[in-house]
């Protein structure tokens, strides 16, 4: 009974040092992600737009300086607005012009981000994480705190059907979800943009690919 309370206080205790831990790094990626993006028209950056078919194909490849990604906001068919219609039509302003896509899958490389070249996929097949860990709502305080910091991931991204389409990968490698773009992850990769819309992907700890 002693031994179960004093287990409840260490991670009552464990968790309260984590969080204070997070709000304390002050240079940690979460931050410096945010500093990026509220500078608005997708960063201002110079972004490389590569289209693929649904069997991972590439079929156009776009590039721009001032690039802007958000819903195409036309009219429904009878010309009313409905506050429970949401498009999912991509509406792309680049350097004043304009790409509407429906569809496709769309990998956003802001310059400066490189794919692995030659990757092995066999790696994929077998992965063991044979150590480590511990209370599972720990590990996943710890996992959570980390992905804030920024950690050392293998970005894999496939398809539609699961053809391997590239692979990226950096040191500190954060993870956000826009709530405005469906099926759209933002990544920020040693603090360069990767936006990944309509695709199947995997983004692994470094550590687990051997």
């Amino acid at each position: 009974m002693i031994k179960s309370i004093m287990q409840k206080k260490f991670m009552v205790i464990a968790i309260f040092i984590l969080t204070v831990g997070t709000l304390a790094l002050t240079s940690c990626a979460a931050i410096g992600d945010f500093l990026t993006t509220t500078k608005g028209s997708l960063l201002g950056q110079e972004f490389k737009i590569n289209t693929y078919s649904n069997s991972g194909e590439l079929t156009m490849t776009t590039k721009g300086n001032k690039i802007n990604i958000g819903l195409y906001k036309g009219k429904q068919k009878n010309d009313s607005e409905s506050a429970d219609f949401k498009s999912e039509v991509l509406d792309i302003a680049i350097d004043g012009s304009q790409i509407l896509s429906v569809g496709s899958t769309l990998v956003f490389e802001e310059k400066g981000i490189d794919t692995v070249k030659d990757f092995q996929y066999d790696k994929l097949k077998d992965i063991n994480a044979t150590s480590g860990g511990g209370i599972v709502s720990i590990d996943r305080l710890i996992n959570n705190v980390k992905n804030s910091i920024g950690k050392k991931r293998i970005v894999v991204v496939s398809s539609q059907l699961g053809n391997p389409i590239c692979v990226y990968q950096g040191d500190e490698v954060f993870v956000t979800v826009p709530t405005d773009l469906p099926k759209m992850t933002r990544l920020n990769i040693d603090g360069k943009s990767l936006y990944v819309h309509r695709a199947n992907y995997q983004i692994i700890d470094s550590k687990l690919i051997q």
